[in-house]
């Protein structure tokens, strides 16, 4: 049964569906889509649907029915095409972009001088007085203000901007900047 059912549908099949078509087909669309792959795909898939629609609801001319579905193929292929260039664009617009900008990463050189300059101002802090020191550290590491200092180290404001500006001369000399 199942092989009388096969070679019936082989008998449709050759109603609808010739070689001269497909190649006919494959033409048109390699002349629509300008790629003979994506022209035999599209034949492929052409074929398909035609053989659906044929099961469904035999054409009465499958010729015509076959070329207006190899147009819409063409169509739905060339819209893909067109939004996949233009999100390509963008992508290759933004990695461009992303290139351009300078990286604020430190390099290995960078981070050497920057350990080196370090190892200068840890030497330059230990060089100074415990008060400079510490009003040094309490207002650029802890962020205190000059009120604040004074009332933790027993001592003025005054005395505070003293210290500080000791602190950092000296800093500045000794680190070179």
């Amino acid at each position: 049964m199942q092989a009388l059912t096969q070679s019936l549908d082989c008998a449709d099949n050759a109603l609808f569906w010739t070689e001269s078509l497909a190649e006919d087909l494959r033409i048109f669309l390699t002349a629509r889509v300008k790629c003979a792959e994506t022209a035999a795909d599209l034949t492929h898939e052409t074929y398909l649907r035609l053989y659906q629609a044929a099961q469904e609801n035999p054409p009465d001319n499958a010729r015509a029915l076959a070329f207006h579905i190899a147009v819409q193929l063409a169509i739905d292929y060339h819209r893909k095409n067109t939004v996949r260039n233009r999100h390509h664009a963008a992508d290759v617009e933004f990695d461009s972009c992303i290139d351009s900008i300078p990286s604020t990463a430190a390099g290995p050189e960078q981070t050497v001088i920057a350990r080196q300059r370090l190892g200068a101002l840890q030497a330059a802090l230990a060089e100074l007085p415990v008060d400079c020191r510490t009003a040094f550290l309490f207002h650029g590491v802890d962020g205190l203000s000059y009120s604040e200092i004074a009332e933790r180290m027993g001592i003025s404001k005054s005395m505070v901007g003293k210290h500080l500006t000791r602190a950092l001369t000296h800093c500045a000399q000794r680190v070179g900047n």
